[in-house]
């Protein structure tokens, strides 16, 4: 039989609320049994059925229709409306969103500051490797640069010392020839001045 009334009230979270009939009775409704469109309104007239919810055995209105909402499509009896969101569950997704972003921002910017530094010591490092490079390329070869070179020169392993030579053909390595490149005055080894010696001799 249908029935008419008014709604009484609606929660907007749990997706239900009770409609008030015309007898002053409170009858239970729920949302997927609500038309779609705009959200329950309080106060707003209504006919409806009345069902048993055998899941929760009690009373419930059904086939809802919305008399000051005449345009609102009419909900089918097996119609599974869209999931409402809750308020507080938008707001709780809303602070945990909030709160990674706060967490993420301090590292991200750390670790941007850490790569930023990174790049400006391999920078500088170079081009000053680049400049010496080109310092001792430039220097003439005699007894006092050589010892200066010496003096100054990177240790290593082998045993190298600068001692004159300037030639790819005068190397008996590649590692040679890099650590002269790199140490000592007047080399011909390193022609685009990367540090790559001898890049075009077939020894190595």
């Amino acid at each position: 039989m249908i029935q008419s009334g008014k709604i009484k009230n609606y929660h907007q979270e749990r997706g239900f609320g009770f409609i008030q009939n015309d007898q002053g009775q409170d009858i239970f409704f729920h949302i997927k049994d609500f038309p779609k469109g705009v959200l329950p309104q309080v106060g707003e007239r209504l006919t409806y059925a009345v069902a048993q919810d055998k899941k929760a055995n009690k009373t419930k209105a059904v086939n809802i229709t919305r008399l000051d909402y005449p345009d609102v499509q009419q909900a089918p009896s097996m119609h599974q409306p869209e999931r409402i969101v809750s308020t507080s569950r938008q707001k709780q997704t809303q602070r945990r969103s909030s709160q990674r972003e706060e967490t993420t921002s301090p590292l991200v910017w750390i670790l941007t500051v850490i790569a930023v530094i990174s790049a400006g010591i391999f920078a500088y490092n170079f081009v000053q490797k680049s400049l010496h490079r080109h310092d001792l390329a430039n220097q003439s070869v005699n007894e006092e640069t050589l010892s200066a070179a010496n003096i100054q020169a990177d240790s290593n392993l082998h045993g190298f010392k600068c001692d004159g030579r300037v030639h790819c053909t005068e190397m008996s390595s590649k590692a040679e020839a890099d650590w002269f490149v790199a140490n000592c005055p007047g080399t011909k080894m390193d022609g685009d001045g990367d540090g790559d010696a001898c890049e075009s001799d077939s020894r190595w």
